[in-house]
């Protein structure tokens, strides 16, 4: 179903040791990169990713931790959801998926949807966690119904199967702020999935979540967390500006933040070194891990 030769050795040029797993779980296929050990890092990616978002800063987070970037059902080499693509779907597919990794005591990092996506999780097993890190995500304030209208306008099914590799630079430009290896890498991997045999499906897919990631706020659930809670941005995230993460911040009961300098909506493509360091900090603050 999805052309996993290429994302294997993409992973292996990117990240150097580790490699892509599929695991089935009551029927659904979940793939996902796996590499390092000790304390885990589970990484989830945003809207029209998949575990190569997190390419530049799998190596040097796999040196010192067991990481374990996975496709969301839907994207990449996963299933869909049985349920199709509800905020109530992922979470139990996510469930499903640390239940049969019998992992615990785990750091979950989200970026853009995957963090919305992580937000709701946390909500309702933060028992299984040790920390969130949430990165320039989504669903920090409430959307009207407008603005909900023009996302569904323009991320429908029908606009989405029209695009072509010429639309690649001009729609995701606004996920960097820098000209680097790592950004000509992405657009050459969106460019690559215009050609699956499957994305008729992989554009509803894409529908759904964009929308799905436009009519939700998370900042209700943070509020109720008591987990240790990182939220890291770029300074020139137009998607999803920095004064959202600072209007929430207060609101939040065990919550920093860190802002990534010269780096937009995907920072961990900006900034890796950055990133990692951030990240790294913010293990380092919480008692036990690491």
């Amino acid at each position: 179903m999805r052309d996993m030769k290429m994302n294997e050795r993409l992973a292996a040029k990117a990240a150097g040791a580790g490699e892509v797993k599929e695991l089935l779980v009551e029927g659904r296929r979940f793939s996902y990169f796996e590499a390092g050990s000790g304390k885990t890092i589970v990484l989830v990616h945003g809207l029209f990713g998949d575990y190569l978002d997190w390419a530049p800063v799998l190596a040097p987070l796999s040196a010192r931790f067991r990481v374990i970037a996975l496709d969301l059902p839907g994207f990449g080499g996963s299933n869909r959801p049985p349920g199709g693509q509800t905020l109530d779907a992922y979470a139990e597919s996510l469930e499903a998926f640390f239940a049969a990794l019998d992992l615990h005591d785990f750091l979950l990092v989200g970026n853009s949807l995957g963090g919305m996506i992580s937000s709701n999780y946390a909500a309702r097993h933060a028992e299984r966690l040790r920390g969130l890190v949430l990165v320039s995500s989504a669903g920090m304030k409430a959307y009207s119904d407008e603005d909900q209208a023009r996302v569904a306008e323009r991320f429908s099914a029908a606009m989405l199967n029209l695009l072509r590799p010429e639309h690649i630079e001009p729609l995701f430009t606004i996920n960097f702020a820098r000209l680097s290896a790592q950004r000509e890498a992405y657009m050459q991997h969106q460019r690559t999935k215009l050609s699956w045999p499957h994305r008729k499906e992989y554009s509803q897919v894409l529908s759904d979540c964009a929308q799905m990631g436009f009519a939700h706020q998370v900042t209700p659930w943070l509020e109720k967390l008591t987990l240790p809670i990182l939220l890291l941005w770029g300074d020139a995230d137009p998607v999803f500006p920095l004064e959202l993460a600072e209007a929430a911040l207060p609101h939040l009961r065990d919550a920093r933040l860190e802002v990534l300098h010269q780096a937009s909506h995907m920072p961990q493509m900006d900034q890796p070194e950055l990133f990692v360091e951030a990240v790294e900090r913010f293990l380092k603050s919480i008692q036990t891990f690491g």
